[in-house]
């Protein structure tokens, strides 16, 4: 059985939902509809639908998607029962760089022996634990607030203690895509101040430089250049993680992020 926590404002489309649920779970649920018009985050929005739920396992859903697989929920629950597994998703990624990023810096790739692949930070749109692993992590909704980051904090705290894995043989749709914005940014620098890139993985010396080179552009389109800004981007920074001649590009896009903003006055 499983309880199934849906933040939602769109009544057309958690109605389709709902009957894609129907049509498609193959197990006894329950949907736990978390009416939220934007007022308030979806950490509280899901740890408010979790404290409700009749059942040890969870599945907390975007409502903006359609189940592609019938009878999904067994293949779910079996998934469900290992006992070193954290959450499970259906998109994510297996690398952690030093700069704050979404899960999506380096995406898993499908295995073909296996309808599942390790992986560290996953996907909001489909995130699924056991109810005693949740109560053990929960939404970090005393800190990430609003639509963005609560997946990659979630799932990279779980995987402090756990195995997070994404499945392949559960298809969904994904009406939506992501939309980046000031606060997307703001959640993912608190994540890696609190949580750190250390997640025992070799690390990519070329992952490393692309990831950073996005931040630094990302975190000036909002900030400006001064010379404290520049000096906190520096926090970031892959020293022992990258090779001589991609701390040379890193530096290289510092300058032209200066160049770029030269009619600001830095100091």
């Amino acid at each position: 059985m499983l309880s199934i926590i849906i933040s939602t404002f769109n009544q057309r489309n958690y109605t389709a939902l709902e009957q894609n649920i129907i049509e498609t779970a193959g197990i006894p649920f329950e949907i736990i509809k978390v009416e939220n018009p934007g007022t308030m985050g979806i950490c509280d929005a899901y740890n408010f639908g979790a404290g409700k739920a009749k059942f040890e396992n969870l599945l907390f859903l975007h409502d903006d998607i359609s189940f592609q697989t019938i009878n999904w929920g067994p293949k779910l629950i079996k998934y469900l029962k290992d006992p070193e597994a954290g959450v499970f998703g259906v998109a994510g990624s297996n690398y952690v760089p030093a700069a704050p990023s979404g899960w999506f810096i380096e995406k898993c790739q499908k295995d073909s022996t296996t309808n599942k692949t390790a992986a560290i930070a996953l996907d909001g749109v489909f995130l699924s634990c056991t109810k005693t692993k949740f109560n053990q992590v929960k939404f970090n909704d005393s800190q990430i607030k609003g639509f963005h980051g609560y997946d990659c904090d979630f799932s990279l705290r779980m995987a402090k203690l756990y195995q997070n894995y994404i499945v392949h043989d559960i298809n969904i749709e994904h009406f939506s895509s992501g939309n980046p914005d000031k606060l997307f940014l703001d959640n993912n620098i608190k994540i890696r101040l609190n949580l750190g890139s250390n997640f025992n993985h070799p690390s990519n010396s070329a992952t490393e430089k692309a990831a950073f080179n996005s931040f630094l552009r990302f975190y000036f389109k909002y900030y400006p250049v001064t010379i404290r800004n520049l000096c906190f981007t520096m926090k970031f920074f892959p020293f022992s993680k990258t090779r001589r001649k991609d701390q040379l590009q890193i530096i290289k896009t510092y300058l032209k992020v200066i160049k770029h903003r030269k009619h600001q006055r830095i100091i």
